[in-house]
């Protein structure tokens, strides 16, 4: 009984119907009897004569007059349902189904009506199929349908299929022929409760009679490839909704028998390979074939959470019942000949339905202007001069320039501008550049300054000068960040900088970023030695360094979980999306700053969900229901395939001249690394988000965020156990891993350095 959905017709005119019929009343004396045989026939009369209204009384004379001498328990059709054990009497199939169709007339004339009786459709997917079955049953556009399915029906699925919890359990194609026998009882329909295999598509397609059209609505991803194959070798059209947008695909095979694929999507993918891939191989191609970049906005954020905060992909009664009412009107046009393009097509109610304007934000407020000509010249007045050092050439000071801007800065932003004049060398802090949510109180800007310091004091030495430098001359509020004299020798009345390694200066040209995944072996204990001697000959730097399983994926999981807060924030995802990523290689080229995407080293999939991700109408719906988990796990399985995590810190308060003296100390590291022929990928948003906790009361930021911050940077102390009298620097993953193809561009020097006091001097 269980499986059963085919009811049973009983025709007592007929001797054998007669005596069955009475067997099975006797069996189930329980069983309910709905005849409203005569109401069903009056009705008709009325239908058959629309020139006049007829009244009660005239109806009734009309049945009295045509079931005279009738034996009406013998007229019509009996019907059994074995699942709900109900006898129903009804009119034959022509009067039934004329009655039925009758107010389908004349959006549907009697005469395609009748082209439509005979009609045979296949659906594979019951969940957003059921819809479509219903809505052409109901709508009687089709005379043979084939159901496949192997899924039952779960509680979950109530959210949008349109049945009762007594079906719970039961196979989804089995409860929709059910249901359409209780609709229809003379549509046939033939379930396959196994769903679609490669043993049955033939007989699925072309059993008793070729499939006039093939509705796809699984959730297969081989079967959706293989169908088609088959559907264009017999010439069988093909539709499928995705409840999603009001998204329609409609392949006429039967009219283009050379139709690409999924319009060419899917003409490349082999199936056969499809069931052998992961899951994290198949979205990419899930998202190309479904073009999930132009779903809703609410859509993609689904796709991001599917296996996070849910399990699968959501879908609504309203947009599964739209697609039903789609796929139905779609079919019948079809058929009728009055619809023969394919394509692919959207009945999106979000934007056919919508406000007439739409207000987005307008992110930062206040960015500073780019610093002007006009601006670094009187700063430069209120610097008092004192006499001392060198003057070297134009060619010297461009070439010292060009290896201090090879540091390394936040999303490549390069914020600095240089004036060199009378000997004397300025750093600038163009805060145009850099102005973002991750530069908090320039705690960024300034590692990068003093890692463009550490570069020029190296670079300076190796064309024989020695270095004086002064930093914040004029207070931590000014432009001015720092001044370099030269020294053709070491001079007492000014502080030299020292260089204690100066071969380093080799590595500046090929430090870089590698975002590659590493190799997970362990260095070698006297690799790790030669970086922590790179940082603690600097006086109060630290360097702490962490190889083992549970510490790197708790310290994974922690700067996870700061990516996430700063990334569906909505300045910091406009920071990375709009300030930071170059998103195409000739963006790349135009800005020669920024952060070329092809160095991400991303997987498909990884590569997938970013570009999902891209846009800040998702970031907002992730953050708002506390979504993006997943970039956690992202950023734990790339810290588990490293050889370690190290962080570096300075004794001491945070300050600007602290973080400035920890970029040179970064820089050290990092030159160090790359001389060892090591990869290095600095993971920082920890050490950029942590301090509007602790040092700005959570400027910035949501009650939530602030919570989950402090709880984030107390359970990083309690792992690392550094101590809160210490300054937070630099903190990186590193490993061995194959080379970066590209490096990241730097800003001509036409843009970053400029000539005071001489002629044809540039302006900034």
């Amino acid at each position: 009984m269980e499986g059963t959905y085919t009811p049973i017709l009983f025709e007592l005119s007929e001797a054998s119907d007669k005596i069955a019929f009475s067997s099975l009343t006797g069996d189930f004396p329980q069983a309910s009897v709905y005849d409203h045989f005569k109401h069903q026939k009056k009705e008709l009369f009325k239908t058959q004569n629309p020139e006049k209204p007829l009244s009660d009384d005239q109806l009734e004379e009309m049945f009295r007059q045509w079931a005279n001498s009738r034996n009406l328990q013998e007229e019509g059709v009996w019907v059994w349902y074995p699942w709900l054990q109900k006898m129903v009497h009804l009119l034959n199939k022509h009067e039934f189904i004329t009655l039925r169709t009758s107010r389908n007339q004349h959006k549907i004339t009697p005469a395609e009506q009748k082209q439509l009786i005979d009609k045979r459709i296949g659906i594979i997917g019951l969940s957003v199929g059921h819809a479509v079955a219903i809505t052409l049953a109901t709508e009687r556009g089709v005379g043979h349908l084939k159901l496949a399915d192997f899924d039952t029906i779960d509680l979950s699925n109530l959210n949008r299929i349109k049945t009762g919890v007594f079906n719970i359990g039961i196979n989804k194609a089995v409860v929709t022929a059910r249901e359409i026998a209780e609709i229809d009882p003379f549509i046939s329909i033939e379930c396959f409760t196994e769903g679609l295999t490669d043993e049955n598509l033939p007989e699925f397609l072309t059993g008793g009679g070729k499939l006039d059209l093939l509705i796809d609505e699984c959730d297969g991803l081989d079967i959706k490839i293989k169908a088609r194959h088959a559907a264009r070798a017999l010439q069988i059209p093909v539709i499928m909704e995705t409840s999603d947008r009001g998204m329609l695909d409609v392949e006429r095979y039967d009219l283009e028998p050379d139709r690409p694929v999924l319009h060419g999507l899917g003409e490349q993918i082999n199936p056969a390979q499809l069931g052998q891939l992961t899951m994290a191989q198949k979205i990419p191609i899930v998202l190309k074939l479904t073009d999930a970049f132009k779903g809703s906005t609410r859509g993609r954020a689904s796709l991001l959470e599917i296996g996070q905060s849910i399990g699968t992909w959501p879908q609504l009664a309203s947009a599964v019942a739209l697609g039903g009412a789609v796929v139905a009107d779609t079919s019948r046009r079809l058929f009728l000949g009055q619809f023969t393009d394919s394509g692919r097509y959207y009945v999106d109610m979000e934007a056919i339905v919508c406000n007439r304007e739409i207000k987005t934000g307008e992110g930062l407020n206040g960015r500073p202007s780019p610093l002007l000509k006009e601006d670094a010249f009187q700063i430069i007045e209120a610097y008092p001069i004192k006499e001392g050092g060198e003057k070297p050439s134009a060619t010297t000071i461009e070439a010292i320039v060009t290896a201090a801007c090879q540091a390394p800065s936040t999303g490549n932003d390069q914020p600095w501008k240089w004036i060199y004049q009378n000997g004397l060398l300025f750093l600038f802090h163009d805060e145009s550049r850099s102005y973002s949510f991750g530069d908090y109180r320039n705690i960024a800007s300034d590692i990068t300054f003093g890692g463009a310091a550490e570069n020029l004091i190296l670079k300076a030495r190796e064309l024989g000068y020695y270095v004086s430098m002064e930093t914040f001359p004029l207070g931590e509020d000014s432009r001015l960040i720092g001044v370099f004299r030269f020294f053709s020798e070491p001079v007492s009345s000014f502080t030299i900088e020292p260089v204690e390694d100066p071969k380093l200066v080799n590595q500046i040209a090929h430090r870089c970023t590698n975002r590659n995944p590493m190799k997970n072996e362990r260095l070698l204990p006297e690799l790790v030695e030669q970086l922590e001697a790179s940082v603690v000959r600097i006086p109060g730097a630290k360097h702490l360094f962490f190889e083992d399983a549970y510490s790197k994926r708790e310290i994974g999981r922690i700067i996870g979980a700061c990516d996430r807060i700063r990334l569906l924030h909505k300045e910091g995802h406009k920071d990375f999306v709009s300030r930071e990523m170059r998103w195409t290689p000739e963006q790349a080229e135009q800005t020669k700053d920024g952060i070329d995407i092809r160095t991400l080293g991303l997987a498909p999939a990884e590569m997938a969900a970013l570009m999902l991700i891209k846009d800040p109408a998702v970031a907002h719906v992730l953050h708002d229901i506390d979504g993006g988990k997943a970039l956690i796990d992202v950023t734990i399985q790339s810290v588990m395939e490293s050889a370690g995590i190290g962080i570096i810190t300075l004794d001491g308060k945070p300050g600007r001249q602290k973080f400035f003296e920890g970029g040179r100390v970064m820089e050290k590291l990092w030159l160090k690394v790359t001389e060892l022929n090591l990869a290095i990928h600095p993971l920082i948003s920890p050490f950029y988000l942590f301090p509007r906790v602790y040092m700005g009361e959570g400027e910035g930021l949501d009650l939530p965020e602030i919570e989950k911050l402090t709880a984030l940077r107390k359970n990083f102390h309690e792992i690392t156990k550094i101590k809160d009298n210490c300054t937070e620097i630099f903190m990186y993953k590193i490993g061995k891993t194959t080379p970066i193809p590209i490096k990241a561009l730097r800003l001509p020097l036409t843009e970053t350095l400029f000539w005071g006091a001489l002629p044809n001097a540039n302006s900034l």
